[in-house]
């Protein structure tokens, strides 16, 4: 029965890790308690009433060894640079996050790796995934022709806010599924799409989830979700592989042959239809570096980070302290607690300090050199936390974590232990 329910809560966490939509206190708690969160701590809490605390290391666990030191040395240099910091009360609870999401994120990580059929596992965890995505992308829809549009990320739970969309591209909403934001939905769906190319074998099945996923990311309206999209394929070489087939080159060149003469027939009334000088504003101000516009404000924010990061030797060595960017960029945000400096490195930098920045590109860096298998989804992840950052979300530290469980470079070529048992569905 408990063997049975932990199952069930992982693939339901690894499932609503990012479903930060869903509040099981409903609203009436002092933070969001999130399904992960519940559910990653009840796996836990199972582990350890089923006695199943392993003093045997298996390979790849072994493997994850430095991972855990390297990630308590930088949850310790963010303790000392949140204690030291400018805001130490708000610094603390985020601390508290970061330790939570973390921890349990390496947690999910290992019974990932320990699990007889890793391949079952991570196919059910994302196509339940993509069912909820699916769920709320309708309900979002439903929501955005009522006219609803959610303005913050701590209003109501009512079921009109739970759905409706957090923003918008012009005409169309920005349908993020289960998560708030429309950027990290798209990084986690890439995650997803990424565990799938690992640990799943290669069937219709799969292909059709490959294809949802695109869709969604698709759907989401993110610049830097197609970043993190784009840069995992441009890195896989399985993909140039199966790109480089005559049969696949043949589709992409017939594609490409179609839309480009319906444009051209069309060229009129595709134009009339979407007003393309408006949506060509708007791409502008998303594009564009030019001060006053989005792609602006994140250059501006990038150099405000450095000079807070080098304003003095204390700065540069601590940084200002977890989570008090706020403090220094109230120009930007106003009164926002959750003002940042957009991008993981610049932040890190500036909030943690240099010794904390040097582990963060370790922990990124390492398994581009020392894992089979790791840089199509390191460079996903390099990628998105240029214009953003994602070490306070869960699935950032779980597949970090699995890249560190991969094998090593150099050893000789045999299947790998985390896809010994790849399922495969007909």
């Amino acid at each position: 029965m408990l063997r049975t329910l932990e199952y069930m809560c992982v693939v339901g966490s690894i499932a609503l890790i990012g479903a930060d939509r869903i509040d099981l206190l409903a609203g009436h708690g002092s933070f969001r308690l999130t399904p992960f969160l519940f559910l990653a701590s009840l796996v836990v809490l199972i582990q350890i009433l089923r006695a199943k605390l392993q003093f045997e290391i298996s390979p790849p666990l072994r493997r994850q060894i430095p991972f855990f030191i390297l990630l308590v040395l930088f949850l310790f240099l963010s303790f000392t640079s949140t204690v030291f910091g400018l805001n130490p009360e708000r610094g603390l609870v985020a601390l508290a996050d970061l330790v939570l999401v973390s921890v349990l994120g390496y947690c999910i990580s290992v019974r990932v790796v320990e699990d007889p059929a890793p391949g079952k596992l991570i196919l059910r965890s994302v196509t339940f995934a993509l069912i909820v995505w699916l769920v709320f992308c309708i309900g979002g829809l439903i929501a955005w022709s009522q006219g609803l549009i959610r303005l913050d990320q701590e209003g109501s739970s009512s079921i009109a806010s739970t759905f409706a969309p957090t923003a918008a591209f012009f005409f169309a909403p920005r349908l993020s599924g289960s998560c708030l934001d429309p950027n990290r939905a798209g990084f986690i769906l890439v995650m997803y799409l990424a565990l799938l190319d690992r640990f799943v074998a290669k069937t219709r099945y799969t292909g059709f989830l490959c294809f949802a996923i695109g869709l969604f990311i698709l759907l989401a309206l993110s610049r830097s979700a197609m970043l993190c999209w784009l840069g995992y394929y441009l890195f896989s070489s399985a993909f140039w592989q199966q790109l480089l087939t005559r049969r696949s080159a043949l589709k992409v060149a017939t594609f490409a042959l179609v839309c480009s003469l319906v444009g051209f027939v069309y060229r009129n009334d595709i134009s009339e239809l979407l007003e393309l000088w408006k949506v060509s504003d708007a791409l502008y101000d998303r594009l564009s570096v030019e001060q006053g516009t989005s792609g602006g404000d994140h250059v501006q924010l990038i150099k405000r980070g450095f000079e807070t990061w080098s304003t003095s030797a204390h700065t540069v060595v601590t940084g200002i302290g977890l989570a008090s960017a706020p403090k220094v960029l109230g120009d930007f945000f106003g009164d926002d607690k959750y003002g940042n400096f957009h991008s993981l490195y610049v932040t890190v930098l500036a909030e943690l300090g240099l010794p904390a920045f040097l582990l963060i590109l370790i922990l990124l860096g390492y398994p581009i050199i020392g894992r089979k298998g790791a840089l199509p989804t390191i460079a996903a992840i390099a990628i998105f936390n240029i214009p953003y950052q994602s070490h306070m979300e869960p699935v950032f530290w779980v597949v970090l974590a699995l890249l560190w469980s991969f094998e090593l470079k150099g050893t000789r070529s045999r299947q790998p232990s985390l896809t010994r048992t790849s399922v495969a569905v007909s």
